[in-house]
């Protein structure tokens, strides 16, 4: 288990935090990605866990060993099994460590490798046998950036979703530093979003796409509608109906997903249909609805002609967001 209250890091005189009260709580072998853009405090943060850089306030309690896995120079006078091999700390007898080598040799196919000079490894070989190195002793935490970067994405994905696999089932709590937003929704228990030190949003990742936190988080995931709004008698009016919100302020924006919406001979609002892009799925529909730019996904085949098209929205599809 993993507890973080209020940490914050600075590093100028300036007073420009690093991280800026970070509030965490990771239960025994949880996934963890951290997302956000470069300079958001991602490295700062699994720095701080990894207790590689200290904190200038708040507290970190980590039940159990914590390894960050990090590129380093591996022993030329060695072969591969050798070095795994020497880097055992468990107390257990010979045979069983070296069917521990062979099974992470394994789970990160270099099985062929075993005999190998660790000098004769490619540079991704060599990569998999350090993080290969690092699991050996079953750390309570692991700490990774950004692992498998340099491979293709189908073998980056099945090398992943073996390597989480091991994870969970060893319990071994995990932080990813990651900046394939796509392969953390699909792999990781928890995301973590972070922008100029600030955690933005942390989360499973239903929670992000079904509600956001704010402005930044939905810009993130990729939404592209927003449609400002003023509160009317208590009610959030649009112009396809009112949607109910526990948002307290007088205005937000309503939040409107591309598959949300629909094009109608006459009813709902005229909108101008500007361009269409074909796709292997849907096509991308760009148009305007009075001062208002918006991007629809439909597998009606609308036409960029001078012809105006009613639009409809599911507002049990969208959300609102204060601004």
């Amino acid at each position: 288990m993993i507890e973080l209250k209020e940490v914050t890091k600075v590093f100028d005189s300036r007073g420009i935090a690093g991280l800026h009260g970070i509030n965490l709580t990771i239960k025994r072998g949880e996934i963890i990605a951290l997302l956000g853009p470069n300079g958001s405090g991602k490295t700062t943060l699994a720095n701080i866990i990894s207790k590689s850089l200290n904190p200038d306030s708040g507290s970190v309690k980590i039940y159990g060993p914590v390894h960050q896995f990090k590129l380093r120079e591996l022993p030329s006078d060695l072969n591969v099994q050798k070095y795994l091999l020497s880097q055992i700390s468990l107390e257990i007898d010979d045979e069983k460590k070296i069917q521990l080598v062979r099974d992470l040799a394994s789970l990160f196919e270099f099985t062929f490798q075993l005999r190998q000079s660790t000098q004769q490894l490619s540079q991704g070989q060599r990569q998999k046998v350090m993080l290969a190195a690092e699991l050996i002793n079953s750390p309570s935490v692991i700490i990774m950036d950004e692992p498998f970067a340099h491979l293709d994405p189908l073998s980056r994905k099945e090398i992943l979703t073996e390597l989480f696999n091991y994870l969970r089932h060893k319990e071994i709590t995990s932080f990813w530093i990651s900046h394939d937003k796509d392969e953390a929704f699909e792999f990781a228990d928890k995301i973590g979003l972070l922008q100029h030190g600030k955690l933005e949003q942390f989360g499973k990742p239903d929670d992000f796409i079904k509600q956001p936190r704010n402005l930044f988080v939905a810009h993130f995931l990729g939404h592209k509608n927003f449609l400002a709004l003023k509160k009317t008698a208590n009610e959030w009016i649009t112009p396809w109906g009112t949607i109910s919100s526990t948002i307290k302020d007088e205005e937000a924006y309503l939040v409107i997903p591309p598959t949300a919406f629909s094009f109608h001979k006459e009813s709902g609002p005229e909108t101008k249909i500007l361009r269409v892009y074909p796709g292997p799925f849907f096509w991308k529909i760009e148009m305007a609805l009075e001062n208002h730019l918006f991007e629809a996904w439909s597998n009606q085949a609308l036409s960029p002609d001078r012809s105006k098209y009613h639009l409809m929205v599911n507002l049990e599809d969208c959300f609102l967001l204060p601004l």
